[in-house]
């Protein structure tokens, strides 16, 4: 019975699922539907599924499935693949209906003490279709955890933060001071930053539920040569590729089997 609430709950999120799609909102609702399986002792797999809602309206920006096979390497040691399609409707010319993207990830889990736990994951991305400020993605992430078992629910808050390189964009125009076109180059570099902060609970067996609030920010570095992506024409004074900035609450739910 504690079983079939768990999938029963999952599903009522997949319900929302029907809107117009479109991915330029700036204030989001996202909702996930996960199921997990243990293949073997070294092998799982997991599929989720994310709906993003606009705040403004009653549409959907964007659905992405998201399927990844994990293999554990050592004890505090994993690595995962993951194959992910999104369906989007994009104002960014160059952004098409669907796009596909294949990922990898290694990731270290440690103990800080006896209730704080930490993972560190390096993780890349190749995007089949090409986005306007990047084809390749690479990014760090680093989650932090209390355990308590004690706690209602096993209630357990959470923050990770995320600092994306992006590689491989469309071409921009660059410019000197006196408004010469110099270089035309993809805007490649460190470019965004992410933060979610969240609580989940585990409020019967294999399954949990979580609510969390994500800020992404975009910005420009300087750090290996790296160029701006929202770069200005001096002749026009308009700006190419503006930065997108969002900001998301949203609900998630997992059930293992």
């Amino acid at each position: 019975m504690k079983k079939s609430l768990g999938i029963v709950f999952c599903l009522l999120f997949g319900l929302l699922s029907r809107a117009q799609v479109r991915e330029t909102e700036t204030t989001m609702l996202w909702t996930l539907l996960g199921v997990n399986a243990d293949l073997n002792d070294k092998f799982d797999l997991s599929y989720y599924q994310l709906h993003s809602f606009s705040f403004n309206s009653s549409s959907l920006n964007f659905i992405q499935p998201d399927l990844e096979l994990g293999y554990d390497l050592a004890p505090d040691w994993d690595v995962k693949l993951g194959y992910s399609p999104t369906f989007s409707l994009d104002g960014v010319a160059g952004n098409q209906l669907v796009y596909h993207r294949i990922s990898a990830r290694v990731r270290l889990s440690s103990h800080l003490g006896r209730r704080f736990r930490m993972k560190n994951a390096l993780v890349a991305e190749q995007h089949f279709t090409q986005r306007s400020k990047f084809k390749q993605r690479y990014y760090y992430r680093l989650d932090l955890y209390y355990r308590d078992t004690d706690l209602p629910w096993r209630l357990r808050p959470f923050v990770n933060q995320r600092f994306y390189y992006y590689a491989n964009g469309q071409k921009l125009q660059y410019f000197n001071t006196d408004g010469e076109p110099t270089a035309y180059e993809s805007p490649n570099g460190f470019h965004a930053y992410r933060l979610q902060i969240g609580v989940k609970v585990y409020p019967i067996d294999h399954f949990n539920f979580s609510i969390f609030y994500l800020k992404q920010k975009e910005f420009n570095s300087r750090l290996f040569n790296s160029r701006d992506i929202n770069t200005i024409d001096p002749n026009t004074n308009t700006v190419s590729r503006k930065f997108y900035d969002f900001t998301t609450i949203g609900l998630s739910c997992s059930y293992n089997l």
